[in-house]
């Protein structure tokens, strides 16, 4: 009788761990379902999250390359009461020329955030 109590406890220690084992099994199975990543998936996750991040930041970080063919021969003019940057450009911008693309260099020249001007300003401005 004692060697079959042994062997009955042993059985159903085993069975135990049967059902421990099914249970985790069962758990980890319910983990995939409900979307909890392994480590192979929390790995492919982070390479591909900073490829895509490092995509982003060359894509905002690119900048056209500009480069004028010559040197610009420039002088200052101070601007007189009533003086707009438009009416400027309009008279340093040659014959069927656009107005407006002259305004924009001209900004672009002086570091202008905006075409308004003051009374007594120095600019820089393209000899004709």
């Amino acid at each position: 009788m004692v060697i079959e109590t042994r062997i009955a406890d042993t059985n159903a220690a085993a069975g135990r761990r049967a059902t421990v084992g099914a249970e985790y099994h069962t758990r980890g199975a319910a983990a995939a379902r409900h979307g909890r990543l392994t480590v192979r998936g929390r790995v492919i996750a982070v390479v591909l999250c900073t490829l895509l991040a490092w995509g982003c930041l060359g894509m905002i970080g690119a900048r056209d390359a500009r480069s004028d063919l010559g040197a610009m021969q420039v002088t200052t003019y101070t601007v007189r009461p009533g003086d707009t940057l438009w009416v400027y450009a309009s008279s340093i911008t040659p014959e069927g020329g656009d107005v407006s693309e002259t305004v924009e260099q001209l900004k672009a020249l002086n570091n202008l955030p905006s075409s308004a001007l003051q009374t007594g300003q120095r600019i820089v401005v393209p000899l004709a």
